[in-house]
């Protein structure tokens, strides 16, 4: 498998969310940050970041901020050659020479304006390769915005500071960077640095000058003249848009300028048809805002597919600020100029040449293949010969958006996708699927999501993070995507599938797939049900049909095709939409520890996740599936099923309509996913599917992941119920890729150091004869003990006092528990004595320490 290259911050750093925290800016190698960082809620009124725009966000997702994604995935990264300009240099038609030989006016004039245009013309060409850097720049804007925003969080002003202030001075075009500086300098006092910043933002173009001065933040600010002028001045530039009317020079009127677009003003569209967007709310496309080309690029256009490529450049691309991800565009061919597959005489090609060729099945004109490791394990153009592979400019390549996972660009077409790489080194090694998952900033789950809805479906190989010898490590499951079971090149028989399915639809029904957003839940049904292991509906409701990696040899291309072709528009199933209603959840310090961390891993629209950290035995979650709608307006039936845990330990009661479930689940130690399938895993999974009559839909998943690195102990009480009698460190593996087997031979589990810190304590729990909690006795690996009682605080020599429990890393970056304030010295008095009499310190107690880089 291609190995990134681990220099680059974002690769040795998987899910970074707030990079460098210790430093003012950050750097190249720092260790990964913790999943659910212990920043504080901000204390001050909305600050103007980029808004995230998603329903259902994790709680501890920093809300003012925009979604960031990785940037840094090339192997090899180092910047590439500028694009060579193009642009010809018109000038007028020399004059005859002289006869004697000597210039003559003419030709003085001549020359000197051929010099002012090639001048006019080098300039534009840099402007226009400057403003394609920009924005291909704008990922990891985003993401260091994000850093900056984590600093405020934190109260680091100052290195909030810096991050805003390099990235005002390396993308000077930008105006929306200097509003952010004027947000930060506006909350540390300084009015007229922010003034100043505020200026030069609508300067650059910035166009929210009268928005934020309605902000509480600039409610000072805002009655500086200079800021009132700038925002009436605005606010009468957009009425006159609206009205359709321009003030110009000399207050003359005329017709505004069209919308960037065609040059009527309309919004161009691919001609592989009108994409839904995933906008929050799911509102229909006239409601939504058109996005807007960065400031100074050229009115998007649609690039046309020529010799089967799709370029993207900074010419078709823009960056949306509601999606918060690049949009490229594409103008297709009229015809297809190939073959739908080439003839191999199998039941599947010859089955689906003939629906081709009797127009019975769309095939891949209007589709993308997106490949995303440079050629790696590209699938062969000869396989499919259609689909249209889209190209990179090299300023995109520089920017390394074209490597690893596929969340930076979204595209006006159908697309498919892999990337055969995987993070292989270091204490955070995991495959993209995993990274994806477990981001810092937990918006990784949520591009999985944003891509299902705009109708593209990408394949990752799972790695080291599935199998025999390592068992299941994903920390959830789900209908997003599809993971090959394997390294390099497992992904080629996964793509020949997607292709072959989304060709063999029906134009009609593929038309209606793309319009609606359906067709990855579309495909992974038709996939997953026409699995070679899959032989009945009761098997499609199963294990079976559901892991969280595939193999290569349960794939029946021939079934795939017959059921692809065989959905009419009118029978295409929902996407189911799921959402928890009600659930318990563990107290931080009393039922779990962990400053920050939270048992909620993330909540996106048809796949739920969640960590179970709580002491509990049992606990309840309540789903609800009443979003879930028909397409076309049929009656809908669900089905809520077990996919993998043990029957016994998982009870769900369904509503009486079917549409929601309370699932109640008891702790699980390590189980194999199934009697066919021996790999061993730590996560419950629940799915939810809609039948509406013809068709069982792709089913909506709830995770629950039990941590590999603790031993637990329940027994039972007075009244008969579970209860906790101690949790003690297991011990664990993955320091090193490959050494993270599950329960096979005894191995070590492997406890993912993105989501659960290690304690270096093992608690036993006391309780009083009628079964009353009196508090715990904590033992440190060193010997040394304390006492808690009932509601977390530690007997100290003074009396019960509270403990907090912030997160540290250890040089690898791996997650440690601490306490504040660090023990007492002395034995543990038992919590029915007392608090103890005597004072030692226990030694090798973990000091307290906030996460900060390391150097």
């Amino acid at each position: 498998m291609s190995s990134p290259d681990l220099s680059d911050p974002d690769l040795s750093n998987p899910g970074l969310g707030n990079p460098g925290l210790g430093d003012p800016e950050p750097r190249r190698g720092h260790p990964a940050r913790f999943p659910r960082p212990a920043f504080p809620r901000p204390v001050f009124p909305r600050p103007v970041f980029w808004r995230l725009a998603f329903p259902r966000l994790a709680p501890l997702l920093l809300s003012p901020l925009l979604l960031a994604a990785p940037a840094g995935w090339a192997a090899d990264p180092g910047p590439l050659p500028r694009p060579p300009s193009s642009a010809p240099a018109s000038s007028p038609v020399p004059a005859p020479p002289d006869p004697e030989g000597e210039a003559t006016a003419t030709e003085v004039v001549t020359e000197a304006a051929t010099g002012i245009a090639t001048e006019i013309v080098t300039e534009a060409t840099t402007e226009a390769s400057r403003a394609e850097a920009d924005l291909f720049a704008m990922p990891r804007i985003a993401e260091q915005t994000r850093a900056a925003s984590a600093r405020i969080q934190a109260g680091d002003l100052d290195g909030a500071a810096a991050i805003l202030d390099r990235l005002a001075r390396d993308h000077p075009r930008i105006g929306l960077l200097e509003a952010n500086r004027a947000t930060l300098l506006a909350l540390r006092g300084d009015t007229e640095a922010a003034v100043g910043a505020l200026r030069a933002a609508a300067a650059r173009g910035y166009d929210g000058i009268a928005a934020l001065a309605a902000d509480p933040i600039f409610s000072v600010i805002a009655r500086d003249p200079r800021i009132a002028a700038l925002a009436a001045a605005e606010t009468l530039a957009k009425t006159q848009v609206e009205t359709g009317t321009t003030t110009g020079a000399g207050g003359r009127t005329g017709a505004a300028s069209p919308h960037p677009g065609t040059p009527d003003g309309t919004t161009t569209e691919t001609t592989a048809g009108a994409q839904p967007e995933e906008f929050p709310g799911d509102t229909t496309p006239a409601d939504r805002p058109l996005p807007r080309p960065l400031l100074g690029l050229a009115p998007l256009r649609m690039a046309p597919v020529t010799d089967g490529e799709a370029p993207v450049s900074g010419a078709n691309t823009v960056w949306d600020p509601v999606a918060e991800r690049l949009r490229a565009s594409f103008a297709f061919p009229a015809q297809a100029t190939g073959p739908v597959v080439p003839d191999r005489n199998t039941n599947a090609t010859d089955l689906l040449r003939e629906h081709h060729a009797r127009g019975r099945a769309a095939g891949n004109l209007g589709d993308l293949y997106d490949n995303r490791d440079r050629g790696h394990s590209a699938l062969d153009p000869k396989d499919a010969p259609q689909l249209a592979r889209v190209t990179y400019s090299p300023t995109a390549r520089a920017a390394d958006l074209d490597y690893g996972l596929g969340d930076r660009f979204l595209f006006g077409a159908p697309t498919l996708g892999n990337s055969s790489t995987a993070i292989t080194g270091g204490a955070f090694w995991r495959s993209l699927p995993r990274l994806a998952m477990t981001r810092a900033d937990g918006t990784g789950p949520l591009r999985l999501w944003q891509n299902a809805r705009a109708n593209a479906l990408y394949i990752y190989p799972a790695h080291k993070d599935y199998g025999p010898e390592d068992g299941d490590l994903f920390p959830a499951n789900t209908p997003y995507l599809i993971v090959s079971h394997g390294s390099s090149g497992s992904d080629q028989p996964f793509l020949e599938a997607v292709a072959m399915i989304y060709a063999a639809y029906r134009p009609d029904t593929k038309a209606r797939l793309v319009t609606e957003g359906l067709l990855v839940p579309m495909t992974q049904m038709v996939f997953r049900r026409s699995l070679q292991s899959v032989r009945s509906r009761a098997d499609y409701f199963s294990a079976a049909a559901h892991p969280a990696a595939y193999e290569a040899y349960d794939i029946n291309l021939a079934r795939m095709v017959s059921l692809a072709n065989s959905i009419r528009p009118g029978d295409i199933p929902p996407q189911v939409r799921i959402a928890v209603t009600a659930e318990d959840l563990g107290v931080q310090g009393l039922d779990f520890f962990g400053e920050g961390l939270s048992e909620q891993l993330f909540d996106t629209p048809a796949a739920v996740a969640r960590i179970w950290r709580s002491r509990v035995h049992t606990r309840e979650i309540t789903l609800d599936a009443g979003e879930t709608a028909d397409p076309n307006g049929r009656d809908l039936s669900f089905e809520w099923r077990l996919l993998a845990g043990d029957p016994e330990k998982v009870r769900i009661t369904p509503s009486e309509d079917g549409r929601s479930a309370r699932i109640a689940l008891d702790w699980h130690e390590p189980f194999p996913i199934s009697e066919d399938n021996p790999v061993t895993t730590h996560r419950v999974d629940i799915g939810v599917f809609a039948n509406n009559g013809v068709h069982d839909s792709a089913p909506a998943i709830l995770s629950v992941h039990f941590p590999p690195g603790e031993t637990r102990v329940y027994e039972t009480g007075p009244d008969g119920a579970a209860r906790i009698a101690s949790i003690a460190p297991r011990d664990v593996a993955g320091d090193t890729e490959g050494n993270a087997a599950g329960a096979a031979g005894g191995a070590k589990p492997y406890a993912d150091p993105m989501l659960l810190p290690r304690a270096d304590w093992r608690d036993d729990y006391l309780y009083a004869e009628d079964g009353m909690p009196l508090g715990w006795i904590r033992t440190w690996t060193s010997g040394a003990t304390e006492a808690f009682d009932a509601v977390g605080h530690r007997l100290g020599p003074e009396g019960p006092e509270p403990v907090s429990y912030p997160l540290r890393q250890d040089a690898e970056g791996r997650l440690l528990l601490g306490e504040a304030p660090p023990p007492a010295e002395g034995p543990a008095a038992s919590p029915a004595e007392g608090p103890p009499t005597t004072d030692a310190a226990p030694p090798g107690t973990p000091p307290s320490a906030p996460l900060a880089a390391p150097g």
